[in-house]
């Protein structure tokens, strides 16, 4: 399946205030419609995994309402700092990705008005997705060698580079790559409030190149509205077996795959986070949506999918971005 033709398809999906018609058989949890927010625009990555762990939900739960919300800004901070003040009986989720509770807590200069590890509930795993080195069709270099060299060039200056948000992972993604290319690579940022609208200003040459997650990238590659030159996986990405890794073309340090994770606020009871961790690492992986996920760009979470397994991603993505801050002096204002 084409990434657009999934897309189109999850514009049947839940959006805030158009539930899906479902019950849920049975007594206990759920026993009324269940809310997944998303920190970002429709039609990104992060909304798309939203939508499809929506679907495996209610299939899990009998056909029980799930509904999806966009509260987008801030790569999803405002989103996250509005759930932690949320209730917690199970029925208001969030689906993040490494921004929101990683990036930003460590490498923000006035950091987060939340605690990713004691304000949120972790709950399950649900997918990964590498990110790619996109460039506009007519930008002035055929190839990943010929692409780096201009942008670690004067001409650089010109260029500039689009992500989702200021402090999102492909804004990271970006900064890591002007770093490695050296104090010539001088490309001015342009946020936008999520992956779609800024793949689409690279596809339209309103910015030269952006590090997007292949999942908002995926349907314009494939319409050859914009160049892949390079992912951040450490293999190549099924999808797009002929695109390199940034590893094997000599860039180790844009080895760097996007975690998605669902929670919800701090205290959720056991008797709710045991039946939502079990239905969504059962439902990510059924046969039919698992490929719906490969076809997003992005690949359902297949190892161990528990509680402690979410919770210990959030641990080591803290570490992980506290490191490359120091590092590379990275911060991020705004």
């Amino acid at each position: 399946m084409h990434r657009r033709d999934l897309v189109r398809g999850l514009a049947l999906a839940p959006l805030a205030g158009a539930p899906w018609i479902g019950r849920a058989r049975g007594s206990g949890y759920p026993e009324r419609p269940i809310s997944i927010v998303n920190g970002y625009a429709p039609g990104g990555s992060t909304d798309v995994s939203a939508r499809l762990v929506a679907q495996a939900l209610s299939a899990e739960f009998n056909g029980a309402a799930t509904v999806v919300e966009n509260r987008a800004g801030a790569s999803g901070t405002l989103a996250s700092d509005w759930l932690r003040r949320q209730p917690a009986d199970g029925y208001t989720l969030m689906l993040s990705e490494s921004s929101s509770f990683a990036i930003w807590p460590t490498m923000h200069v006035e950091g987060t008005r939340y605690r990713p590890l004691e304000d949120f509930t972790w709950i399950a795993m649900v997918c990964t997705s590498p990110m790619v080195l996109i460039v506009s069709p007519d930008f002035p270099a055929g190839d990943l060698a010929g692409t780096l060299d201009v942008l670690r060039s004067p001409r650089s200056e010109s260029l500039a580079f689009s992500s989702s948000g200021a402090g999102s992972i492909p804004h990271i993604g970006c900064e890591l790559l002007r770093h490695a290319l050296g104090p010539g690579a001088k490309s001015p940022h342009i946020p936008y409030r999520g992956g779609a609208p800024a793949v689409l200003s690279v596809a339209k040459g309103e910015t030269a190149w952006g590090v997007a997650s292949l999942g908002s990238a995926a349907g314009l590659i494939e319409g050859r509205m914009v160049r892949a030159l390079a992912v951040t996986s450490p293999t190549r990405f099924p999808q797009f077996p002929d695109v390199p890794t940034f590893v094997e073309s000599g860039v180790p340090e844009m080895e760097l795959n996007i975690h998605y994770l669902l929670h919800g606020p701090a205290g959720l009871p056991a008797p709710v986070v045991a039946p939502l961790a079990a239905a969504t690492a059962r439902g990510i992986l059924k046969a039919g949506l698992k490929e719906r996920f490969i076809g997003a760009g992005m690949e359902a979470w297949s190892g161990d999918n528990t509680p402690a397994v979410a919770q210990a991603r959030v641990e080591t993505e803290l570490s992980r971005f506290k490191a490359v801050a120091a590092r590379t002096g990275i911060r991020i204002s705004g």
